[in-house]
């Protein structure tokens, strides 16, 4: 039984790891950001002395880059995204969302240059020091635009609830530094970040809600058509193209939710010559629409005969369009798959296959279930 074999995903834990530390990264930048602010307007208490608060400001930004460093080794080690090292330092050139990666980029530039001339600031000019410190300060609101227009979870509650309390904490850290006598007494400058900290963030909100938020932004942000699935490619001649308009779906395209039993084969192939074997799991399911699923798990062969998982593909449509959905596995537990996966217009599927094995045969069956 090939998928009874213990299968180690090393993509799953990549894919999780990347988008778990980019969002620990951000809290702390943007810890970074606030305990600046605070340093800015002298806030000390008995319980909290300056002194403490100016350690913090210089040794978090030091976490955060360790941080980002994990975050950035994740996102390149990832073969599923087509990241290189270069892309990491280098904006605008990645194959994948260039934009919203680029600006991933200068925020790291950015707070790289930051902690460099803050380790060296002795031996700086406080002028040229001071200009890198402003000049930094940019590296927030870039982190965020670029987790917002790069990150697969965008629209998760719970993600679009922290960047919310990171903007909101921002902002009240701003607005208590230009309340400060200090600040009061430059009007005009003070004036002009105050209506910059009531437009910036309504500019934000109205992107996120017609970018990120909108169905088809996967495709708009530049995710490669080999990662979303060729459009029109197994679309028989005369069918509409998934998402071709918008709001509707052709009538021969999958319909969501879906509950469906699931019936096929599973075979190994390989290796190939890099030493690699692929196990296929490829069949029909029905329920209120029929249609085709086909997994393809590939790795070194192991010891108990399945493979130590380096990559998948998932394809999943109706039987018309069959490979409308395409993707990769997520997490692989034993014989339950979850798989991510988007059609030609990036509009994204999660699906959960429970397999159930035939002892003698290379026959599977189970059930999926497939949302939004």
């Amino acid at each position: 039984m090939l998928v009874a074999a213990a299968l180690s995903s090393n993509s799953r834990a990549l894919w999780y790891m990347t988008r778990g530390f980019g969002l620990v990264a951000l809290v702390l930048l943007t810890l970074t950001l606030v305990l600046g602010l605070t340093q800015a307007v002298r806030y000390g208490r008995p319980g909290l002395p300056r002194f403490v608060i100016s350690a913090l400001h210089r040794n978090v930004p030091l976490l955060a880059v360790v941080i980002l460093a994990i975050h950035v080794a994740t996102a390149v080690a990832d073969s599923f995204v087509p990241i290189s090292p270069v892309d990491v330092f280098v904006p605008f050139l990645s194959k994948y969302r260039p934009l919203w990666l680029g600006l991933g980029a200068l925020a790291l530039d950015l707070l790289v240059a930051l902690v460099v001339t803050s380790l060296l600031r002795e031996r700086l000019g406080h002028r040229a020091w001071r200009a890198v410190h402003w000049a930094a300060y940019a590296c927030w609101p870039l982190a965020v635009v670029h987790g917002l227009g790069t990150g697969s979870d965008t629209k998760l509650g719970w993600v679009l609830a922290l960047n919310i309390a990171c903007v909101a904490a921002v902002l009240v850290a701003l607005w208590w530094r230009l309340a400060s006598p200090w600040t009061l007494a430059r009007g005009a400058r003070r004036g002009a970040a105050l209506a910059a900290s009531f437009a910036l963030p309504v500019g934000l909100g109205v992107w996120v809600v017609t970018g990120p938020l909108h169905p088809g932004w996967a495709r708009r942000a530049g995710t490669p058509a080999a990662l979303l699935g060729a459009a029109g490619a197994s679309t028989p001649a005369g069918a509409t193209r998934p998402g071709a308009a918008a709001g509707s779906r052709a009538a021969s395209g999958l319909a969501l939710p879906l509950t469906a039993t699931f019936s096929g084969t599973q075979s190994q192939g390989g290796p190939n010559g890099n030493g690699l074997v692929s196990i296929t799991l490829s069949g029909r399911f029905a329920g209120r629409q029929e249609g085709q699923l086909t997994i393809v798990l590939t790795g070194m062969p192991s010891e108990g005969g399945g493979v130590q998982l380096t990559g998948s593909t998932v394809t999943m449509g109706p039987l018309s369009q069959p490979g409308e959905y395409q993707g990769h596995v997520t997490a692989l537990d034993g014989p339950i798959v979850q798989a991510s996966l988007a059609d030609s217009a990036g509009d994204p599927l999660s699906a959960v296959i429970r397999l159930q094995l035939s002892g003698e045969s290379n026959a599977i069956s189970g059930t999926i279930e497939a949302t939004r």
